[in-house]
């Protein structure tokens, strides 16, 4: 059964866009059927994947426009595969674009605004193993369209004391959409530590403060190290598979998607979503 995660979290660089790219093509070499949409204005997933975009092709707008234009009439109408690029990694992509900024816009003044992707997911979920939401920094319609829509979420963060306030504006949030949609809420895989610099005082002591903190949200054990090679992979629009396989930073990342599988796994066991 697919499972839809968004990657959130209200602060922005927190590496929440390595994180999908690395996770997606770790999943589809592990012979997975992966999508990622990008619902950032910044197009960085778009860009960190190499997607080059022409005038005719379209992106997240595009079916964002369709399903408020199409509320009344057949969703399904969409031809199959709009918007989606498939990229050599093996994973298919829906882009964004600079666009994106004004179809917030559209969506803020949208009936039922925060299921509109949601609308368009559920006709899609048979097609792949795992959607991917990559969401922009804030908690502003379209992320709130994302937890409405998603099975879970992955909340990666670097070890800042700013971080501790995002992430409480964060379960905030998660706490009113649970209220509101009751049992359709999405399941939190974890807190993901990205750049993380285990070898300082200050990253430990961060990071006990949010387990203490947040004692009662999962953790990922795999911490993503800060190694200069994962931006350097975003810059050459690979993914750190492609561009230093052999590199440890690659094999974190494999140990970040056997986590992945194995909380996916107890979520199912469950009956989680």
């Amino acid at each position: 059964m697919c499972k839809v995660i968004a990657c959130v979290n209200e602060k922005g660089g927190v590496a929440k866009t390595t994180t999908i790219k690395n996770l997606s093509v770790g999943l589809a070499l592990k012979g997975k059927k992966v999508l990622v949409i990008d619902l950032d204005a910044s197009a960085n997933l778009t860009d960190a994947l190499g997607v080059t975009l022409s005038d005719d092709d379209k992106t997240i707008c595009d079916i964002f426009a369709h399903v408020i234009e199409g509320r009344d009439k057949d969703i399904d109408s969409l031809p199959e595969g709009f918007a989606v690029k498939h990229i050599d990694e093996g994973i298919d992509v829906i882009p964004s674009e600079e666009f994106m900024h004004a179809a917030e816009s559209m969506i803020e003044r949208a009936s039922f605004k925060e299921t509109l992707l949601k609308d368009y997911i559920d006709t899609i979920r048979n097609s792949y193993d795992y959607i991917f939401l990559d969401c922009p920094a804030g908690l502003g319609v379209t992320v709130i369209n994302a937890l409405y829509t998603s099975d879970a979420i992955i909340i990666p963060t670097q070890a800042h004391y700013l971080s501790i306030e995002a992430l409480q504006n964060v379960f905030s949030k998660l706490s009113m959409i649970w209220r509101h949609a009751g049992s359709e809420t999405p399941y939190i895989l974890g807190i993901l530590f990205t750049w993380f610099r285990g070898y300082t005082t200050n990253d430990t002591q961060i990071l006990e403060k949010m387990h203490e903190q947040f004692s009662n949200v999962p953790f990922f054990m795999t911490k993503i190290p800060q190694f200069t090679v994962i931006p350097e992979s975003d810059v050459a629009k690979q993914s750190i598979f492609s561009y230093k396989p052999n590199h440890p930073a690659a094999a974190v990342y494999s140990d970040l998607v056997d986590e992945f599988l194995d909380k996916v796994d107890q979520l199912e066991k469950k009956g989680q979503r």
